[in-house]
């Protein structure tokens, strides 16, 4: 029985976490740590993600103003086993958020296809996020 230290005992995790609903006014917004305007093209956003996969501290988020799929934003962050994208899906007043794992190619699609359609294949691979409680 292996058996946790009083300091791994004080780290424990929830995802029984949620967020209040965000509001875009504009049918795309890109946010990064430099910048939160307004995306009229998806040229703008990929620019931000190319940023983001040569620069580790750097961070994508991606809103819509008509979540038709009930995911308002997605985000994406660089750690160490990769590319962490997660979703922020609207569940009545509240947003949750689930992530996965990916490489930078496949970060693009999904950004991709979320700014020409709102949509986001594959929803059930994601995993809720872990907060320290």
């Amino acid at each position: 029985m292996i058996r946790k230290t009083e300091k791994e005992t004080a780290k424990e995790t929830t995802t029984d976490v949620t967020f209040g609903k965000v509001i875009c006014n504009a049918k795309h917004t890109v946010r990064t740590q430099e910048i939160e305007k307004t995306a009229p093209s998806w040229h703008m956003v990929e620019e931000c993600l190319w940023d983001m996969f040569e620069d580790a501290d750097e961070f994508v988020v991606l809103t819509v103003g008509d979540a038709r799929y009930h995911i308002r934003f997605i985000q994406a962050a660089q750690i160490a086993e990769g590319i962490t994208v997660q979703l922020g899906i609207e569940e009545g007043e509240h947003t949750r958020l689930v992530e996965k794992t990916c490489s930078e190619d496949e970060c693009m699609e999904i950004f991709q296809r979320f700014y020409d359609s709102s949509q986001v294949q594959d929803v059930e691979r994601y995993t809720p996020v872990e907060f320290y409680r």
